[in-house]
């Protein structure tokens, strides 16, 4: 069986409710496919890290990492890498089951098919019609806030290009996420597809696909609080798309896996936040709303850059019509382009 199919498998299946205890069990035929996920994610490793907050991280050669077994990239060379070990987080079968919770997050502009329970506050950059973006960055504040249970709310650069049928998307950022961790603590995150979340694509490392050579910084990893500078830019020899985290690579997309990308439609960039239906949304950003022409306590992203396209349009939007709860309101300074977003949620 395919690593594509598995994974298939695992993302569509079904939590059946136990008899006894109230409790959620899975079909056998679904844990065996858990198990040989697990096995497939899980390499053998030289040593493992424990972080302060409990989450494991393997130190797996370079050359043996999941993203490898991706039947896109049989024949993949690896970018620029050194011999050695990449941090990659140890996945447990509750991080499989979780990912069927998996949430698209960027703003469909085509078709406004929102997702229930998300909201946003961005900065939109398209550009004009026959060019691309080639890269996008910025500075991000990175805040620490206390997200319910079953919620996510996180900031985040994406490059969509969704010029064919197929919408690819890769993006990265921080989130606070006890909807797919143990808590809210603020960590470091990737995130691609293919064809628009249909089939493809998944956070972190919970699937082949995102290749690190990076020895030190890998999704999953718990950030400060402070700023973080994040970009994604496309390798003009490889035409990967790289993701550096404080002006260190982390690793790559690799264009295999996102249908050739060559570059993209739109940026967007700021906060995104999910609550299920019936519960009042979390906080987004600092917590606080920005208001125009004051100075808040709201988070911000500052130099905000992209390169290789014409502009097109560059706006803000919002989808909550009331600005206390969430904002986003376009500043100037010394640090170039930036904008302030976020709110105390309660939708």
């Amino acid at each position: 069986m395919s690593c594509s199919l598995i994974f298939m498998m695992l993302l569509s299946c079904l939590l059946l409710p136990s008899a006894r205890a109230g409790r959620s069990v899975l079909p056998e035929e679904d844990d065996m496919a858990l198990e040989r996920a697990l096995k497939m994610l899980n390499k053998p490793y030289v040593k493992s890290i424990k972080d302060k907050y409990g989450v494991v991280f393997d130190c797996v050669d370079m050359y043996k990492q999941p993203a490898l077994d991706h039947p896109l990239l049989k024949n993949h060379k690896l970018q620029v890498c050194p011999d050695g070990t990449v941090l990659i987080r140890r996945t447990l079968k509750q991080d499989l089951v979780k990912a069927r919770a998996s949430l698209p997050r960027f703003r469909q502009e085509k078709d406004h098919s929102e997702t229930p329970g998300q909201h946003f506050a961005q900065l939109l950059i398209n550009s004009e019609e026959g060019s691309k973006f080639q890269a996008a960055g910025a500075v991000l504040e990175v805040d620490a806030i206390s997200v319910p249970a079953g919620q996510v709310s996180s900031a985040q650069i994406l490059l969509v290009d969704d010029t064919s049928s197929r919408r690819s998307i890769i993006q990265s950022g921080w989130s606070a996420d006890p909807l797919h961790e143990i808590d809210s603590q603020t960590r470091f995150f990737t995130s691609w597809t293919a064809d628009d979340h249909k089939t493809t694509g998944c956070l972190n490392m919970l699937c082949p696909g995102f290749v690190l050579v990076n020895q030190n910084a890998s999704p999953g990893i718990a950030l400060s609080t402070g700023t973080a500078g994040i970009s994604i830019s496309k390798d003009g020899q490889t035409g990967n798309w790289q993701v550096f985290l404080n002006q260190q690579i982390v690793g790559y997309f690799p264009k295999e896996i996102i249908n050739g990308m060559s570059g993209a439609a739109e940026v967007q960039m700021g906060g995104i936040t999910y609550s299920p239906p019936g519960q009042k949304s979390p906080p987004m950003g600092s917590g606080v709303a920005p208001v125009p022409g004051q100075n808040t306590l709201a988070s911000k992203f500052t130099q905000v850059g992209v390169q290789g396209a014409k502009i097109g349009k560059y706006w803000v939007t919002k989808d909550v019509s009331d600005p206390a709860i969430y904002n986003v309101v376009m500043t100037s300074g010394p640090q170039g382009d930036s904008f302030q977003y976020g709110g105390p949620g309660g939708v």
